[in-house]
């Protein structure tokens, strides 16, 4: 024990040594290998279970005639795994992305740990003593890491579910959920990888260090979507490789969501009937669900992934997995085999396309507590399912595209009493049979897939290009499909178009100001598609600067009059965070001068303002555009009253083109009156209105 305890306390030098500089140095020290810090989540359960086994040793004192020498070494030993864990830790910090004051706190409580455990390694006096002063400092280094990975409220118990019905607030009671139980753990006040925080709606609206996580009503271009879409290879896959990862659906429900606006207050019912369909009301909650085995390690979850099977937990904090296998061809039944090792944990299995064999299935019944199985498109037959009869917990299991039979399938299900969902399109399963198998079993919900019929298919809208709506001299409105061949028909009059007669283009669309596109596909054998709505503004000329002469009010001060050329539309206000997009005028009129470098001939100009009656918004009573050669010596040119709306609305983002015929100045004074007495259809009538605008463009 003599030669072992000098190692020992070589070791543990060395490591306080080491742990003293970096502390003195971390500011400036560089790691010498990428990813070094990893180890710290790997190995901080060591000091932990050593600690508590330390403390507990002194409950069977009586009974062990070597007590103390076992004690000495247990502490020594926790010691030098606290001191190593602490390091780590510091490595770990230097990768970033977390909250500095919930870091510092974590950091020092986890070098308290090892100093305790250090300073009672020397003392070698009543270990009882550092024992529990060693515990207690562990669980607020343990409590403090755990709310920095998993979020401040990581201390979850039971089930929790929510019902959704027509009325849920999809973001409240469905995307919020998702995100929560998803991207959270990686994205929230203490720990922000990528500046981004995920733990409330403010902190959603401000994006991360790429900028805005989504574009509402576009879907394709969405960072969010984009992420979670991408190949869980990929180095930018999110969640990333390890984490809990989104289900189809998930993925699903957070791209329609996003591709239907991406509204935080949108009840269930006001979504389009495929989000609808998609979430069932009334019938799904969004759950985390508990089980009764304990989680497998990491070591032993490290072990079974390979570049062709990815094994993950279905939830944070869940002891559940579920194993994706891919690539065909490199296909390995060892690798199947492997799985034993997290058996019990193993509750999903996805062998879609996989060239697995019926004599492969005896394996898969080994998994007893598995509850979804997907085998579409293996070449498994009505000899091999028998073997799954078994599983006693499967709740849904995915046979299409085998050669699965009516038989074979009848006698799997009176053996599987679990069962809630089949999937059975592609199979020589005919009309009757699946008839028959769901008098047989009405409890199951048999999916054949769609039967076609004579019909002619709608075909989908048209897919927006532009990432802004407000197009600089020569840009174009572009729009494209996913399908070949298709011609849009548009118009820019605010009318339907005809699927025969309207402008038609293959994509780009010249707009020459502000105007609100109404357009739609068509393509030869298909029906028009529905037409979409998109409000563009067009700026021809760019003037040097803009100067407001009348002071916005203070709550909606924008960036001043660079606000107006800015080219960024007004965004929707979210409560509790400042909105600096739109200029806000209360208590005085938009009077601002547009200088160009030289003298120009324009041909009108577009403001754009906000209409929201509800909240006491309109547009401009009256609008003057004066020009001239110098600033003091402007004409009138013109004079526009905008039409006011008659009942009360909600928000609207407008614009009115101002057309100036013939004029050549280059200075041009915009004088925008606002609504000085609110009609009778507003709560607050006869006080004035608000006017907002956000850009000032020249066509």
């Amino acid at each position: 024990m003599g030669k072992v305890e000098k190692i020992g306390n070589l070791i543990l030098w060395s490591l306080q040594g080491f742990l003293v500089f970096l502390l003195i140095f971390q500011s400036s020290f560089a790691l010498p290998l990428a990813g070094i810090g990893h180890l710290h989540p790997l190995i901080l359960h060591l000091p932990i279970g050593f600690g508590v086994l330390l403390l507990g040793l002194f409950s069977i004192k009586k009974h062990l005639a070597s007590f103390e020498v076992l004690a000495e070494f247990l502490l020594l030993i926790t010691a030098i795994f606290s001191t190593s864990t602490a390091i780590f830790g510091l490595f770990l910090a230097k990768d970033g992305g977390y909250e500095t004051s919930a870091l510092d706190w974590h950091q020092w409580s986890g070098v308290a740990v090892s100093f305790v455990y250090f300073v009672w390694v020397l003392l070698r006096k009543n270990i009882l003593v550092g024992a529990a002063i060693g515990f207690v400092t562990l669980v607020i280094a343990g409590h403090s890491g755990a709310s920095i990975t998993h979020g401040e409220d990581y201390l979850r118990f039971g089930e929790k579910s929510t019902e959704i019905t027509q009325e849920s607030v999809v973001f409240e009671d469905i995307v919020q959920p998702i995100l929560k139980a998803k991207c959270e753990s990686c994205h929230n006040d203490q720990k922000s990888k990528g500046a981004l925080k995920m733990n409330s709606i403010a902190n959603l609206m401000k994006g991360g260090k790429h900028g805005p996580i989504w574009k509402a009503g576009d879907a394709l271009n969405s960072h969010l979507v984009q992420r979670i879409k991408l190949p869980m290879s990929a180095k930018e896959h999110m969640p990333p490789l390890g984490k809990a990862q989104l289900t189809p659906d998930e993925i699903t429900i957070l791209t329609l969501w996003v591709k239907e606006g991406a509204s935080f207050e949108k009840k269930l019912g006001e979504f389009s009937p495929d989000f609808q369909k998609l979430i069932q009301p009334a019938a799904i909650t969004i759950s985390t669900k508990s089980y009764d085995f304990s989680a497998a390690s990491e070591s032993a979850i490290e072990s079974v992934n390979s570049p062709y099977c990815t094994v993950y937990p279905i939830a944070n904090e869940s002891p559940a997995l579920q194993a994706d296998f891919y690539v065909a061809a490199k296909f390995d039944p060892k690798t199947l085999s492997d799985l034993s090792q997290v058996s019990e944990q193993l509750v999903g299995l996805q062998l879609s396309k996989m060239p697995i064999k019926n004599e492969d299935l005896n394996l898969v019944s080994k998994f007893a507590n598995l509850e979804k199985l997907n085998l579409n498109f293996t070449v498994i037959d009505d000899a091999g399912i028998g073997q799954l009869a078994g599983l006693n917990h499967l709740e849904q299991l995915s046979l299409a595209g085998t050669k699965v039979g009516k038989s074979g399938v009848s006698k799997l299900l009176a053996k599987l009493p679990a069962l809630k969902e089949i999937h059975l399109w592609s199979t020589s399963i005919s009309a009757g049979d699946l008839s028959a198998l769901r008098s047989q079993f009405p409890k199951v919900s048999f999916d054949a897939g769609y039967i076609p019929k004579e019909e002619t298919l709608q075909i989908n809208p048209p897919i927006l290009v532009n990432e802004n709506l407000i197009l600089k001299p020569g840009e174009k409105l572009t729009f494209k499909h996913t399908l070949r061949d298709v011609l849009f028909r548009y118009t820019l009059n605010d009318s339907l178009p005809d699927s025969l007669q309207s402008p038609s283009t293959k994509g780009p669309i010249a707009i020459a100001n502000y105007a609100k596109v109404r357009i739609l596909a068509t393509k030869a054998g298909w029906r028009a598609s529905n037409p979409i709505d998109v409000r563009v503004y067009k700026s021809q000329f760019i003037p040097a600067r803009m100067d407001l002469l009348a002071k916005p009010d203070p709550k909606y001060p924008a960036a001043g009059g660079a606000s107006l050329m800015d080219f960024v539309i007004g965004a929707r206000e979210v409560k509790g965070v400042p909105n600096f997009t739109w200029l806000g005028f209360k208590d005085a009129d938009l009077d601002v001068v547009a200088s160009f470098e030289k003298s120009t001939s324009v041909h009108g100009v577009t403001l754009s303002y906000l209409e929201k009656t509800d909240s006491d918004v309109f547009p401009p009573v009256k609008v003057e555009v004066w020009g001239g050669e110098t600033p003091d010596k402007m004409r009138l040119i013109t004079t526009t009253k905008p039409v006011q709306p008659k009942e009360k609305s909600g928000y609207s983002a407008r614009g009115i083109n101002i057309p100036l015929t013939g004029i050549h100045a280059k200075y041009f004074r915009i004088k925008a009156e606002r609504l000085k007495r609110l009609p009778a259809f507003v709560d607050n009538k006869g006080k004035g209105a608000w006017l907002r605008v956000d850009e000032l463009l020249f066509y």
